[in-house]
C-alpha cells in the first residue's frame, strides 16, 4: 500500500510500517526534511523523484507501507474490557473520506478499537490512511461478516451498545458508562434495522439549525467527545 502526505508518512514512520519513502527531489519543506532525517536514522530506503511522479495530494512525500493487519473481534473485546473504554462500530460506511475522518477522531479520543463490515463497506485504503492523517495506522481494526452478530457477542460480555440515529433519545439522557460500543450508520441509510435492534440505547445529537442531521464523522466525534467528557467529569465510573 502507498500513502502520501506529510502527516500520513510521519505517522506511518512512528507505527513502524514504512518500507520505503519517496521524496520530491526539489523539496525544501522543513517538515519533509525532518521525516527524511528520521527515515535515515531508522535505515529506511529513500528515493528522490520528480514532483510529477507523486500524487498531487502527497505534499511532496509518499511511502510504501505494509498492508493494514486487521485484528480479531475477540481481541478488541478483551482490550475494551481491560481498558474499561469504548469501541466504535461502523455500519456500511462507503466513503473513504468519511472513514478516514472517523478513524482520526477515534484515535484522538482513545478508542479501544474499530469494527467494520467485510462487505458493502469501504476498507482501509491508502486514501483512508491519508485522510485519517495516519491515525488508521495506530488503531486496532477488526472486520466482521455480520455487524448485528458482532453486537450480540459484545453484549454477552456486558458491553453496552449505543447507536446514533435521528429517532433516538437526547444523548444527555443516554447512559454511556464503559465498557461501551458506539454504532455509527452509513452515509445514506444510517443504522440498519438488524443493527439497531441490537442497540441497548439509540441516541440523537440535538441541534438548533434547519439541517436535521450531521455528517457521520462529525456525529461520531461528538459521541466520543461526550464519552470522554463524562469520564473526566466523573459522571460515569470505570
Amino acid at each position: 500500500m502507498k500513502v502520501g502526505g506529510i502527516n500520513s508518512v510521519a505517522e506511518a514512520l512512528k507505527s513502524g510500517k514504512v518500507n520505503k519513502i519517496y521524496i520530491d527531489k526539489d523539496t525544501k519543506n522543513p517538515r519533509i526534511k525532518q521525516i527524511e532525517a528520521l527515515a535515515r536514522k531508522k535505515g529506511i530506503p529513500i528515493s528522490y523523484v520528480p514532483r510529477s511522479a507523486l500524487l498531487r495530494e502527497s505534499q511532496g512525500i509518499a511511502a510504501d507501507i505494509s498492508p493494514i493487519k486487521y485484528v480479531e473481534l475477540d481481541y478488541l473485546i478483551d482490550r475494551c474490557l481491560r481498558q474499561s473504554s469504548f469501541l466504535l462500530l461502523l455500519d456500511s460506511v462507503e466513503d473513504p473520506n468519511n472513514l478516514g475522518a472517523v478513524l482520526r477522531s477515534a484515535e484522538f479520543f482513545g478508542c479501544s478499537g474499530v469494527v467494520i463490515p467485510k462487505r458493502r463497506a469501504v476498507q482501509v485504503t491508502d486514501t483512508v490512511v491519508r485522510v485519517s492523517a495516519g491515525a488508521a495506522l495506530h488503531l486496532d481494526i477488526a472486520r466482521v461478516e455480520n455487524l448485528a452478530n458482532a453486537l450480540k457477542k459484545l453484549k454477552k460480555f456486558g458491553i453496552t451498545i449505543v447507536g446514533a440515529d435521528l429517532d433516538g433519545e437526547d444523548i444527555d439522557n443516554v447512559d454511556m458508562s464503559p465498557p461501551l460500543a458506539m454504532v455509527i450508520g452509513g452515509e445514506d441509510r444510517g443504522i440498519s434495522r438488524p443493527v439497531k435492534k441490537q442497540c441497548d440505547f439509540v441516541a440523537k445529537i440535538p441541534g438548533k439549525g434547519k439541517i436535521e442531521s450531521l455528517n457521520l464523522s462529525v456525529a461520531a466525534g461528538i459521541m466520543m467527545f461526550e464519552f470522554n467528557r463524562r469520564l473526566e467529569a466523573g459522571e460515569v465510573v470505570r
